[in-house]
């Protein structure tokens, strides 16, 4: 028995040293808050999305007011994070470098480069996990405003940033006929607005899908940016409960 006990208590303590050895823990946290939530006084839950160094991605529940979560990620790649509000606004990013801080922050500012990483992760993680994504945003800017597909297809093939990636300026969209009201973006880098029946707005659109939120008739306004086409579509839709 004395044998079997001993045996068991190596077992545990090789376990522990190895995950020591392959494994960072680290604290990821969410210190911007969000425009919706400041809007309603409640605090938004996010779905907090993550690379998990064996080629998948892990997906955590953080509750309504929930800002701090421990992870134990891979101590030697890149470990590339997104957090959605409600699950699928635009998010919050960052990452984790080998030997690097172990408390990551996330913010809007890196979400759509950590989106555009992230969602290439399952095509080439190895590419992935190499990759400088500090160096990166420094180089490219505003993940928003760029042609990502060029940008991803480059970096997953091994070539880097091409010298020739596009950098578009933001769209202009005339908004008109939506109902009264203060619309709120959900982006932190767009500013709210006031409508009234019969005046048409001009708002200044990044690339992909934002959303405004007039919480008072509970509706979202959302818009989706082609900034390559210079093109633009809208819609209205009742706003998301939580």
């Amino acid at each position: 028995m004395r044998a079997i006990v001993c045996c068991l208590l190596l077992f545990l303590c090789i376990g522990c040293e190895a995950n020591f050895l392959h494994e960072q823990r680290i604290t990821v946290s969410l210190q911007e808050a969000h425009p919706w939530g400041e809007a309603s006084h409640r605090p938004l839950w996010h779905t907090l999305v993550y690379t998990n160094g064996e080629g998948l991605r892990s997906t955590i529940h953080l509750t309504e007011g929930q800002n701090t979560i421990t992870l134990a990620v891979p101590r030697d790649s890149l470990t590339v994070l997104c957090a959605y509000p409600l699950s699928y606004l635009h998010p919050y990013g960052g990452f984790y470098h080998p030997g690097g801080n172990d408390s990551v922050t996330l913010t809007q500012e890196q979400g759509e480069l950590a989106k555009l990483l992230l969602d290439s992760y399952q095509f080439n993680p190895e590419a992935v996990e190499h990759i400088n994504a500090t160096y990166l945003g420094e180089e490219v800017g505003d993940a928003s405003l760029l042609d990502g597909n060029t940008l991803v297809i480059s970096l997953l093939n091994g070539e880097g940033i091409p010298p020739d990636l596009e950098h578009y300026g933001k769209l202009e969209a005339i908004v008109r006929d939506i109902p009264a009201g203060y619309w709120v973006p959900e982006r932190i880098s767009q500013q709210p607005f006031w409508s009234r029946w019969g005046e048409d707005y001009s708002l200044e659109l990044e690339g992909g899908l934002q959303r405004f939120l007039n919480r008072e008739a509970a509706l979202c306004l959302s818009l989706y940016a082609d900034l390559k086409k210079g093109e633009y579509l809208s819609s209205l839709s009742k706003a998301p409960p939580w």
